[in-house]
């Protein structure tokens, strides 16, 4: 019976040592790189992992390049997108757990006029930021013209090639200041609040319960708020 016992019990040890291994090792988060909205998730998410004790390294990315990334596996995760991208993008893995919030704000040089909803913006020029989902999703059926970055986006509401820009609320506040371009606006109103949840590739789909679990706990003690809080006082210079 020794003799029987003493391989299995072999198999069994060396057999869970690649295992931790494996849950051990970096994970590489995808972020929009000029998007000062991925700030407070990525506090969150960076809080995460470090209870996890799992490396986490951020990477940042254009928008529409960061999706690309973590979606062929160039890297084992995107920071934060909108709920139920996965049905999209079919080799991410939602961690059902909110780590942060997105809010879509309409920014203009000419027009102050109350946003009551996505239909508001029909009958003007529109400009968003490429691979910005929520905004894509919004103006479907519009006018948009669709720029690479923030800064890009602002200076086209500058210049009126564009009427309207549709733009993450804090990007877009905090863009405007960094391009001192005092004259575009924040519209009245906000178009439409959304959750943001972390996304891990399927190669990494091993940690989304344990990630799960850790959110949920951060979530229900304060933390995930406290966070944001604290994230977005510094970028709209509240903290002072």
């Amino acid at each position: 019976m020794r003799r029987l016992l003493a391989p299995l019990l072999l198999l069994v040890l060396c057999g869970s040592v690649p295992a931790e291994e494996a849950q051990r090792k970096p994970v590489v988060v995808a972020y929009v790189a000029d998007s000062d909205d991925h700030f407070a998730g990525r506090a969150v998410v960076e809080e995460a992992y470090r209870r996890l004790e799992i490396p986490a390294e951020f990477r940042g990315f254009q928008a529409d390049e960061a999706l690309k990334a973590s979606n062929g596996g160039q890297v084992q995760a995107e920071l934060q997108r909108i709920d139920g991208i996965h049905h999209r993008f079919k080799n991410l893995v939602q961690v059902p757990i909110p780590i942060n919030y997105i809010q879509g704000a309409a920014f203009s040089k000419e027009y102050d006029f109350p946003i009551l909803g996505w239909h508001s913006l029909k009958p003007y020029k529109i400009g968003s930021v490429e691979g910005i989902l929520f905004a894509e999703r919004g103006t479907a059926g519009m006018e948009v013209k669709v720029a690479k970055t923030y800064p890009e986006l602002i200076e086209w509401i500058h210049d009126g090639k564009v009427d309207v820009g549709v733009m993450p609320r804090i990007s877009g506040l905090t863009s405007i200041r960094e391009s001192e371009r005092a004259d575009v606006k924040e519209m009245e109103g906000v178009l439409e609040t959304m959750l943001a949840y972390h996304y891990l590739h399927r190669s990494r789909a091993d940690l989304a319960p344990r990630l799960s679990r850790v959110l949920k706990k951060m979530l229900l003690e304060g933390t995930t708020k406290r966070l944001r809080k604290e994230t977005d006082a510094k970028l709209l210079g509240e903290d002072r």
